[in-house]
């Protein structure tokens, strides 16, 4: 799964979910969410096969079921069978054909057996029943706010919802196949697990649809879509590969999702196991609780993912990175799946991979590594799981806690990390064979470690006790002498992580290549002590000492070099992960002529554009006149739109300089790119240039594809701080406005006017809809509000029952950030910066300033952000 969708920075994916992760997921929940359980349960049935057949009613929003269970008792004396159920009315259930009796709780529907069984028993259990899900499965309906909206119903079962409109047996540690009978409209299109075995007229203008999943998986994984939708068809080795998009934009699947195949066949021929499900379908969807969720052969993905066609080409890797994650999914979460949620890497740290290898594969090992750079420096940035190890059964409590930004960003580092060890064909060997010895099975990490073993003859056992079961990363400070007699570098290595809990010292194979002047040679060292020193020949003075060439290794380093050297780095390492830390730190340096001459020089002539945004983004940290010319500069330039809106961005730390103001104002208006155009919208809120707020409203009231740079001026509003634009704001968050208009408005909004208490109760009002990104959008600016009076209604929203994964834990975020805010406020012990704002509101101004650079750039991952960022699921 991916939480949010990836959002496009022209880094992604990983780089992005690193970031939305550390900015969004995972804090504490209280008591009244329910925690999914972190242990596989044990069984007294297991469920083979289930036959489910749903009708509608759509003015009620209810669902009319009749389930048909095949299952076989597992234990002697197995007296009842117990099936997880919330909010479901019971009408009847019957055992092989007889009805019996049965009962309810709040969770549970308990059958009784005729008599206490023996294991081996085979039962068929029907259940009919009818419900209207608080979650589990929606209804996006038409109604007076949006009377043209596609009509849809669609399922999302991960990680413990299905319950909520099937009595099954809802944890993934059983598998069964399904048959999926739907009664809708006739002009409805349906889409589920398996092949399409039939569609059937039926009375009262409906068609029933029949679909059939002969391949065994996990309940969470049972999926419908229904509705209004375009479709477009397409193959992989005569397996039908299908999109799906609300009725009318269809026009938008092909140039968003057309590399599907590709994706398919490359891994296929990686992992040395063909995509193993009868066809492959993606359909998105209005409103979705998530950026993408890999049910199998069936991916549900937001309909935020399907960019205008204009849009596509100023996206680099457009939705590669939503896509590839749920088509890794049908391998390492599908075909084999974690066997509970302590293990969830295993789904999503694989995907993760997955996403990399595809993004490595067709746009080059330089996009690949950079990615994997930002995502590192996103995963450093959210201190919260740092002391967290990735498999861990000791859930705070929030709902999905599990799904963070380990179980994403960093497992996704760790499998490229085992690949750097054993080599890519014992790599792939170790993976194939993981798929084939485990197919059709619920796995534990054990699982995983075997399987390579037996294949590979390595042991990773102490791999993954530090990476996997252990916690944190190493944080290194490295220095280094050279002694000219001995022909000797003296290299000094330190360990500085808070070694406590599961962080422990790490041990760590490293490349560490010296160049001279007579070139370059690589040494290879083990790193396992607090402190260490490492002898290592050199013919001549180093111009250069690289430690972990080429960001091979989940790490944080400090290096001590001097400004010569890295200089020398910048513009003569041969790998990205180099030239960008030789990027940050020449940007940390003051107004140095050589710094800038160098930054200058990466940014007009480095072979990757990433880099060159870095060292953009670099002179922008400085910030004095002197980098600011080359910036200007960099503007005159044909550049492609996602670096062309990273200089842009750069200029916006600019003060006082009117020759950038001028400009920025000219590129809001007319450049030819729209990325090129937010990002000049947003520096000038930034700077709060003088005619900011005439260039915001014009910007506000133009027409552009999926209303870009509208939503960018509204979302520049709140930036730029001016209280005159909360009657425009209100008019663009009211329902009825499109989605992501009204989630940029209600961002801004809550920036302006703070002592406006009817603007916190006008956002919190919002907190009652049913739409999934404007309530998502409401918490977090009702959070960065800082107004108190928001708590009784955030912690209203809390103790609900239809909060969606990975809700719960944005939700306690945001009410434990008021609370924070209240005791400072009453202690009016807050220390200011030169600009007035408290350092702990320059901390949050800083996060949320990354994360609406982020949002800019969504068509909404942050998504990004499946199956979770997400959580805490592309």
């Amino acid at each position: 799964m991916n939480i949010w969708r990836n959002s496009q920075n022209g880094a992604t994916s990983a780089a992005n979910q690193g970031l939305a992760a550390g900015l969004l997921l995972f804090l504490l929940a209280t008591v009244l969410a329910r925690a999914d359980e972190p242990y596989a349960r044990g069984r007294d049935y297991d469920l083979q096969h289930s036959k489910i057949a749903l009708r509608f009613d759509l003015d009620q929003r209810e669902v009319l079921g009749d389930v048909t269970h095949t299952l076989t008792i597992l234990n002697d004396g197995t007296a009842k069978l117990a099936f997880d159920s919330v909010g479901l009315s019971i009408q009847s259930v019957a055992i092989n054909a007889k009805p019996t009796k049965f009962e309810t709780t709040a969770d549970k529907l308990l059958v009784n057996l005729p008599s206490p069984a023996r294991a081996g028993e085979r039962f068929e259990v029907e259940i009919r029943y009818e419900g209207k899900p608080k979650k589990g499965l929606y209804f996006v309906l038409p109604d007076k706010t949006n009377p043209d909206r596609a009509k849809q119903i669609w399922t999302q079962g991960e990680s413990e919802d299905t319950r909520y409109y099937l009595p099954t047996y809802d944890y993934p540690n059983d598998r069964l196949t399904t048959e999926m009978i739907v009664t809708v409209p006739s002009n409805w299109v349906t889409v589920s697990n398996g092949r399409l075995v039939s569609v059937k007229d039926a009375a009262g203008g409906q068609k029933v649809w029949d679909w059939s999943e002969a391949l065994p998986s996990s309940t969470y994984l049972i999926t419908l879509v229904a509705g209004e939708f375009d479709e477009v068809k397409d193959s992989w080795r005569g397996k039908p590969v299908t999109y799906y998009a609300p009725h009318g934009k269809g026009d938008r699947l092909a140039v968003n999702y057309n590399r599907t195949p590709a994706m398919i066949d490359l891994f296929s021929r990686k992992l040395g196991v063909d995509y193993p499900w009868e066809k492959y379908s993606q359909a998105m969807v209005d409103d979705f609780v998530a950026g993408g969720m890999e049910n199998s052969s069936a991916t549900t993905n937001t309909s935020g993912s399907l960019r205008h066609p204009k849009l596509v080409p100023e996206f680099l890797t457009d939705e590669d990175p939503l896509i590839s994650h749920e088509l890794g999914h049908q391998w390492f979460g599908d075909l084999v799946t974690c066997k509970d949620w302590g293990n969830i890497w295993l789904n999503e740290g694989f995907a993760t991979y997955m996403e990399t290898l595809w993004i490595e594969e067709h746009y080059g090992k330089e996009q690949a590594d950079y990615e994997r750079w930002e995502a590192a420096r996103g995963w450093f940035g959210d201190e919260r799981i740092f002391a967290k190890s990735i498999v861990r059964h000791d859930f705070s409590g929030a709902e999905s806690d599990e799904f963070d930004g380990n179980s994403y960003t960093k497992g996704g580092w760790v499998l490229y990390m085992l690949r750097q060890q054993l080599g890519d064909e014992a790599f792939y060997r170790g993976l194939r064979h993981y798929l084939e010895a485990n197919r059709g099975k619920n796995v534990v990490t054990a699982d995983f470690a075997k399987a390579v073993e037996e294949a590979t003859h390595a042991n990773i056992d102490e791999f993954l006790g530090q990476w996997v079961y252990g916690a944190g990363a190493p944080k290194f400070d490295l220095s280094y002498t050279y002694d000219d007699a001995k022909k000797e570098v003296k290299l000094a290595v330190k360990q500085t992580q808070k070694v406590e809990g599961r962080v422990g010292l790490f041990r760590v194979p490293v490349e560490v290549e010296i160049t001279t002047a007579s070139g370059k040679k690589s040494h290879h060292i083990a790193v396992s002590k607090a402190e260490e020193t490492f002898p290592l020949p050199s013919d001549g003075a180093p111009l250069l000492v690289l430690f972990d060439r080429g960001a091979k290794i989940l790490k944080a380093a400090e290096f001590h070099k001097d400004k010569k050297e890295w200089i020398y780095q910048l513009k003569n390492a041969s790998d990205v992960g180099d030239r960008a830390d030789a990027t940050n730190a020449l940007g940390k340096t003051k107004d140095d002529a050589d710094a800038i001459a160098a930054l200058w020089e990466a940014l007009r002539g480095d072979r990757f554009w990433g880099v060159r945004a870095l060292a953009a983004e670099a002179l922008g940290q400085i910030a004095t006149p002197a980098a600011a010319k080359p910036l200007l500069d960099a503007l005159d330039a044909e550049e492609p739109p996602w670096l062309r809106g990273r200089i842009i961005s750069a200029l916006g730390n600019f003060k006082e300089n009117a020759a950038i103001n001028a400009r920025l104002e000219a590129v809001a208006r007319e450049d030819k790119s729209y990325r090129g155009r937010a990002a000049a919208l947003q520096a000038m809120a930034k700077l709060k240039v003088a005619n900011a707020f005439a260039t915001l409203s014009a910007a506000a009231s133009s027409d552009s594809p999926d209303d870009f740079l509208r939503n960018a001026a509204l979302r520049a509003f709140g930036q730029l701080g001016d209280d005159k634009a909360v009657p425009l704001l209100v008019e663009w968050s009211a329902p009825g406005k499109p989605q992501e208009t009204r989630q940029a408005s209600i961002s801004s909004l809550a920036q302006l006017d703070k002592s406006n208490h009817e603007i916190t109760r006008r956002i919190a009002g919002y907190l009652n809809e049913s739409t999934f990104p404007v309530r998502i959008a409401s918490v977090f600016a009702l959070g960065g509000r800082g107004d108190a009076e928001a708590i009784p209604a955030l912690e209203g929203m809390l103790k609900s029952d239809d909060l969606s994964i990975a809700f719960a834990p944005f939700i306690e975020e945001q009410i434990q950030r008021l609370k924070k805010t209240g005791d400072r406020e009453g202690t009016k012990d807050k220390a200011e910066t030169k600009e007035g704002a408290s350092v702990d509101q320059k901390v949050v101004l800083d996060r949320l300033e990354k994360l609406e650079r982020v949002m800019t750039e969504m068509s909404e991952r942050l998504k990004t952000i499946e199956s979770r960022l997400a959580q805490s699921k592309n």
